[in-house]
């Protein structure tokens, strides 16, 4: 038995978006699933694809931060990645790349994320089955080495579904430098990822959040985060000594970069105290050059770390934070406006996250 759904294409860049409509397959692996998609939120990289700014497979259905229930489940997919039940019409998160589990990257580095057989969702090709690889459209097939976790009933859709790519890269980027208590926190760059950064620093232990962007806006949005103080790099006329000036002239414990631009990265190592950690998310697209002093790095003794994509852990301490302080950060606020699940709306929410007039833009494939 087969069936006809809709979903939203991209064909390349400068190119129109076109719909769909793929045969979805009832026949899946003993390890895989269908899932029905409640929403799908559109990421930062979606614009970048959309725009032409890396090299990318074409069609794909792009979008790789969204939630569903499950309508087809395999034998073998009996639980999630802590050992929850799972069955039809479940509402589930899962990660945004599945690996092979055997490869040097993932039995070695233990780096799965980078595995030399990954696969992404949004970013893979779909005019071949299972069609469904990406969030925007109405199912999605998810594929054997993806981790699922069963989402809490206490969490609302839009309070879990950035997680699967925002939330999950900052605890990721916390994790790999042992980020704990500690005094001071440069966060740069106040989109979905700046607003994670400064709840989950403060969460985790950070005593004093700053927030540094050029939107007056966003920078509001961080306060409701946890951001402590809030500085508009576009209205100071030294920035690097008005964080001394608030750092008791040591500088930050850690500073993190989700800014996505590479012209921040120079301020950002400035900002750091003796010993101090710089995190390096955003700025990841080709061509990102930057040029630094190397003695900052060395004199200061500083450490280095970037981070692209995650593994499981990630996601599931990106769950547990917002589950913990829900009550505090309102979550919710990242995702919208909602917008048409069609060619055009989704274009509309392309270029309401291009033009910065929003954080986490939507669509709602089934209604």
């Amino acid at each position: 038995m087969s069936y006809n759904h809709n979903a939203i294409v991209f064909l390349g860049p400068h190119k129109p978006l076109e719909e769909k409509n793929y045969e979805l397959l009832d026949k899946i692996d003993d390890n895989e699933a269908i899932v029905e998609i409640s929403i799908s939120t559109v990421c930062g990289s979606d614009v970048h694809t959309w725009l032409g700014h890396r090299p990318f497979p074409t069609p794909c259905i792009l979008g790789h931060e969204m939630i569903g229930k499950i309508v087809k489940l395999g034998k073998k997919l009996n639980y999630d990645y802590v050992g929850n039940n799972l069955v039809v019409g479940d509402r589930i998160i899962w990660s945004m790349t599945a690996s092979c589990g055997n490869c040097y990257y993932c039995k070695t580095a233990k780096l799965p994320q980078k595995c030399i057989h990954l696969f992404k969702y949004g970013h893979v090709p779909s005019d071949s089955p299972p069609h469904f690889t990406g969030g925007f459209a109405k199912y999605v097939k998810i594929v054997n080495g993806s981790y699922i976790f069963k989402i809490p009933d206490d969490l609302t859709d839009k309070e879990a579904v950035p997680l699967m790519c925002a939330g999950a890269t900052i605890t990721s980027g916390l994790d790999s430098v042992n980020f704990g208590p500690c005094d001071y926190v440069v966060v740069q760059g106040c989109g979905a990822l700046g607003l994670y950064a400064c709840a989950f620093a403060k969460e985790m232990g950070a005593k004093m959040v700053l927030a540094v962007d050029i939107d007056d806006k966003r920078l509001a949005m961080a306060k409701e985060f946890g951001a402590d103080i809030l500085l508009n790099s576009n209205l100071e006329s030294d920035v690097v000594s008005k964080i001394k000036e608030l750092t008791e002239q040591r500088g930050a414990d850690y500073a993190i970069e989700v800014a996505g631009s590479p012209n921040v990265i120079s301020d950002g190592i400035k900002f750091l105290r003796i010993g101090g950690t710089y995190v390096l998310l955003g700025a990841i697209y080709p061509g990102n050059n930057v040029t630094i002093d190397s003695s900052d790095i060395i004199t200061k003794c500083l450490h280095l770390s970037g981070r692209h994509n995650y593994d499981a852990s990630h996601l599931q301490n990106a769950i547990k934070l917002v589950l913990q302080s829900k009550n505090k950060y309102p979550y919710e606020k990242i995702v919208g406006p909602i917008f048409e699940f069609s060619k055009d709306g989704l274009e509309n929410a392309l270029n309401s996250l291009n033009s910065k007039k929003s954080l986490r833009p939507a669509v709602i494939p089934n209604k």
